[in-house]
């Protein structure tokens, strides 16, 4: 029998259970299930996404503290600020940790770290809901569709470039305001791998035109519109360094894209 590892993104689970065992009553109060309850859905939740994967063995990640792209982008998931966390959302981090043995990430994310560890030789299952980690190249799986995915070199890193075209609105990355998935595949596939640079910049350059001209029309509280913050992040840069600033935030570990920032460093402070 082939071992193989599953590489547990723990992240969402924190969150979809801590939710998902909580309610409001009528009033608008917050009503949590008892602790107990949680911890043991958690537990069955975990546990299932190693047997259903195959797995022979495991890891599962938790963010820890700081994170290099805040620094790359102040703005970067300035979006979920203030967000409400679930009632025993450190409880279910702390019971993960000591149950499971979760690792905490430091300075980075947890997919980031995820795909350090993923391997290519079919050893290793990335096991998560964030399409984020379908650049990387390896076995996946979703353990809320329950679907399984080999993802390839050539796969990822389009992903990648598909992203860098789209942006991405649950991190807060600036995209083509009106670029969708299908048009971004589409541009890319009209030309040659090697020109996938040229072909996004040249598409942020024709934007920032269009954001400088619609921000100028602006007025400061519609600047601050969710609706308007492509516009107004395009605007903000050159458009190669926001291309630039995009493939930071986005970067997790691509078979030939080196690291863009020397982030240790950033998050230390040297």
């Amino acid at each position: 029998m082939q071992k193989l590892k599953a590489l547990i993104d723990l992240d969402p689970i924190v969150y979809r259970i801590g939710f998902a065992c909580q309610s409001k009553d009528e009033d608008g109060n917050v009503e949590a299930e008892p602790l107990s309850h949680a911890l043991r859905s958690v537990r069955v939740f975990v546990e299932g996404v190693i047997r259903d994967s195959k797995a022979t063995s495991y890891t599962g990640y938790l963010s820890g503290k700081g994170n290099f792209r805040s620094i790359v982008d102040p703005e970067y998931k300035m979006n979920r600020f203030g967000s409400k966390k679930p009632v025993h959302f450190q409880a279910i981090r702390e019971y993960l940790i000591k149950r499971f043995n979760a690792v905490l990430v430091d300075g980075q994310e947890p997919d980031d770290v995820i795909c350090y560890e993923q391997k290519t030789d079919g050893s290793s299952i990335i096991c998560t809901v964030d399409k984020d980690l379908l650049m990387k190249e390896g076995r996946h799986y979703n353990y809320v569709t329950k679907a399984f995915k080999e993802v390839t070199k050539e796969g990822g890193i389009k992903w990648f470039y598909t992203q860098l075209l789209t942006g991405d609105s649950v991190d807060n990355i600036a995209g083509i305001k009106g670029m969708g998935k299908a048009k971004a595949v589409k541009l890319l596939d009209s030309v040659d791998r090697r020109g996938w640079d040229s072909l996004v910049l040249e598409q942020y350059e024709k934007f920032r035109e269009k954001s400088l001209a619609v921000v100028e029309k602006l007025t400061e509280d519609e600047k601050l519109l969710s609706k308007n913050y492509d516009y107004v992040a395009f605007a903000k840069y050159p458009a190669f360094q926001r291309m630039v600033m995009n493939e930071q935030l986005l970067w997790m570990v691509q078979s030939d894209l080196l690291a863009p920032v020397d982030f240790w460093g950033m998050c230390s402070g040297d």
